[in-house]
């Protein structure tokens, strides 16, 4: 089924640049919906030009880090694919962060009007869009991709006498209704999953904040996700390389 672009306005600045909007909901696109609900942000606001007419600035904006230049290359190169148009690349100088901006009032509201995902401060109500939810294992699998690639973790627990060999996918967010999202796609594909609710952790800038985690657990689960969803990003293809190959993985590796 062919999205309704009728509810997407592309501003003249947009039609100028070549921006294209995607018809159809691909695994391309459902990587990308994974990407920035993961460390990405949908903003609108409002301010005054020079002469003081009113401006309302759209922004979509990826947090990245610095050391992951392979990730950001490939962010880049897909959402060029996309929107045919490129994403600036702007490093943070305070800290070791690289933001990825692209200023369109067309993408802002296709990504919230189409791809249900919020506008401005989204970390507290962010969940799996039901265009996600509702679609085939391949669109699943590569929202899936896109979201751990960006906001999850792998370690490899440590076992008496063997080292660091038992692995760990971990999800941790605010928003209570993402994790339950993830729990239904989880059992939907078959993976055995555990869940922390709550917990309570201490941010420097917020204060005590309350984390709901989803755990992975085990060989089985790795093994299932590296053969049906894998990782785009080369530090999860690394770890996971290793602990093929030597069946470990130490930290920091």
């Amino acid at each position: 089924m062919n999205f309704d672009l009728s509810k997407v306005e592309l501003s003249k600045n947009d039609v100028r640049r070549g921006i294209t909007l995607p018809i159809l909901l691909s695994k391309e696109l459902a990587e990308f919906i994974g990407i920035v609900i993961g460390d990405g942000h949908l903003s609108v606001s409002t301010g005054k030009q020079k002469s003081g007419a009113p401006l309302i600035r759209s922004d979509l904006i990826i947090a990245c880090n610095l050391f992951e230049q392979q990730y950001i290359r490939y962010i880049r190169e897909q959402f060029h694919l996309l929107f045919n148009i490129q994403l600036s690349y702007e490093p943070d100088k305070r800290s070791s962060t690289v933001l990825l901006r692209a200023h369109s009032k067309g993408i802002v509201q296709f990504l919230n009007k189409i791809c249900e995902m919020p506008l401005n401060r989204k970390s507290d109500i962010v969940c799996v869009p039901k265009i996600i939810l509702n679609s085939d294992h391949n669109i699943k699998h590569a929202f899936l991709r896109g979201l751990a690639d960006t906001d999850f973790s792998i370690i490899f627990r440590h076992r008496q006498g063997k080292g660091y060999i038992y692995p760990s996918i971990r999800g941790g967010f605010k928003s209570k209704l993402l994790v339950q999202h993830l729990e239904l796609l989880f059992k939907e594909e078959g993976h055995r999953y555990c869940t922390c609710y709550n917990l309570i952790k201490t941010d420097k800038r917020f204060g005590p904040t309350a984390i709901n985690y989803i755990y992975l657990n085990g060989n089985v689960n790795l093994r299932k996700w590296v053969s049906e969803i894998g990782f785009s990003n080369s530090k999860f293809q690394r770890k996971i390389e290793k602990w093929q190959k030597d069946r470990i993985c130490p930290p920091g590796f």
